[in-house]
Parts: C-alpha cells; sequence; structure tokens
C-alpha cells in the first residue's frame, strides 16, 4: 500500500522529466508570433523612366508553425504582413542643362507573404533555415511576386514550452510598380515562440 503513491510519483516525475527533455530537444510542434525590421540592400537603382527609386526600411509581422521531421530538422509554413516605403527621387533638367531632383513622392508597398521551408538545429538552441513561396500584393503599389528566403538564429528558452526566437535573414523577391525587379534585403526577426 505504501509502495503504490511512491511509484506513482516515480512514474509522475519520469513523465514530466521526458516531456520536458523532448521539448528541449525540439520533438514538439511551435508556433511563433513576432515582429520584424527590414533593410533593403539594393537602393538607388535607376529605372527606364529616368527616376531612381530609393527603397526604404521597413517592417513586418509574422507568424510561423514548425513542425518536427526529425530531432534537428522541422518544416516550417509562415505568413504575416510587410511594408515597405519607397522614395523616389524624379530626376529633371533645364535648359541649363543643370539636374535636379524631387524626393517629395513616396508609395507604401503592402504584401501578404505565405511561405513553407525548413529548419536546421545545429546545435541546441541554434538553426539555420531556408524558404520559399509567394508575397501576396495587398495594396495596388505591391506586386504578387515569387520569394525566397534564408538565414540563421537562436532560441532563446523560457521554462519548457515558452521562449524567444532572434533571427537574421537575408530575402529577395519583392516587387512593386516603381521597381520591377527582385529588392533584396536582411531582416531582423524577433518573436515569441510557444511548444505544445
Amino acid at each position: 500500500m505504501t509502495n503504490k503513491p511512491i511509484r506513482i510519483t516515480f512514474i509522475l516525475l519520469f513523465t514530466v522529466f521526458s516531456f520536458a527533455a523532448k521539448a528541449q530537444r525540439g520533438k514538439q510542434t511551435s508556433l511563433s508570433i513576432g515582429s520584424g525590421i527590414i533593410a533593403p540592400l539594393n537602393m538607388n537603382n535607376r529605372n527606364d523612366s529616368g527616376t531612381d527609386i530609393n527603397i526604404n526600411s521597413g517592417f513586418s509581422i509574422n507568424l510561423t508553425m514548425e513542425k518536427p521531421i526529425t530531432e534537428t530538422l522541422h518544416f516550417t509554413a509562415a505568413t504575416g504582413l510587410v511594408f515597405t516605403e519607397s522614395n523616389a527621387d524624379y530626376l529633371f533638367s533645364s535648359s541649363s542643362s543643370n539636374v535636379f531632383y524631387d524626393n517629395s513622392y513616396h508609395n507604401l508597398y503592402a504584401y501578404l507573404p505565405v511561405t513553407a521551408g525548413l529548419k536546421y538545429y545545429w546545435a541546441k538552441h541554434f538553426y539555420v533555415n531556408a524558404e520559399a513561396g509567394s508575397a501576396f500584393s495587398i495594396n495596388s503599389r505591391a506586386r504578387t511576386s515569387f520569394i525566397y528566403a534564408g538565414g540563421a538564429g537562436a532560441v532563446v528558452p523560457i521554462g519548457p514550452h515558452h521562449g524567444l526566437d532572434f533571427g537574421l535573414q537575408f530575402e529577395r523577391g519583392y516587387k512593386n510598380t516603381d521597381y520591377d525587379h527582385a529588392i533584396s534585403q536582411l531582416v531582423l526577426n524577433v518573436a515569441y515562440k510557444y511548444r505544445f
């Protein structure tokens, strides 16, 4: 009779510790919600209409689902919102051949990216990732386009189910009506991650 509570206690402790260890090794599905700061890399690009397009920094909001394939390799699916702005410097020339710019013209580009990819944990809390998909335009100045990305990051655990995900990613593919070429950008992401 006295051994039964001890056995139940050991079984419960074993279950709890097994579950905690499983959570640390990355065998649980997780959801992350976060935001990012965008820094475009190909700025000051001249198009054919005599305009220099400056893509300014922007921000993003993202939601990511992560499902383990193996202990170290995870499948990811993500969506969110991406906002960037342009500052188009229109080139004018006068009869005296002087050239000047008018940079009072701004456009906002808004996208809904939907991507899928893989995340590989090469150490306990450190990973590299790659993903691809489409960025759907959600305003008239953005263009729906194919996008791809890759990067690295680290997850700082806060207990067995919670964590903060810090990542740096290179992204390419966003297009807009003012500059019909793939835009490259760096994104610094911070997200709250919940494992279940």
